[in-house]
């Protein structure tokens, strides 16, 4: 069930591990989309997998604003 609405416009990005089996890679998939809403097909959704490794990610909370990599 998804979560929140995604748009088949905006390409959804996806940060994962810079090493996954084929396995993982399909888990991860089938997770995906039942997030967005429709768990047996990709129905015009375009996925971005991105490396972990390379994202950086900003945070806001009570703290402040705290900017860094995701690991």
């Amino acid at each position: 069930m998804a979560t929140r609405k995604f748009s088949k416009a905006t390409p959804i990005y996806v940060s994962v591990p810079p090493k996954m089996s084929i396995e993982q890679t399909h888990e991860v998939t089938k997770k995906i989309l039942g997030l967005v809403g429709c768990p047996g097909c990709y129905s015009g959704f375009h996925f971005n997998f991105i490396d972990e490794t390379e994202m950086i990610t900003a945070h806001i909370d009570a703290k402040g604003i705290n900017v860094g990599p995701s690991f």
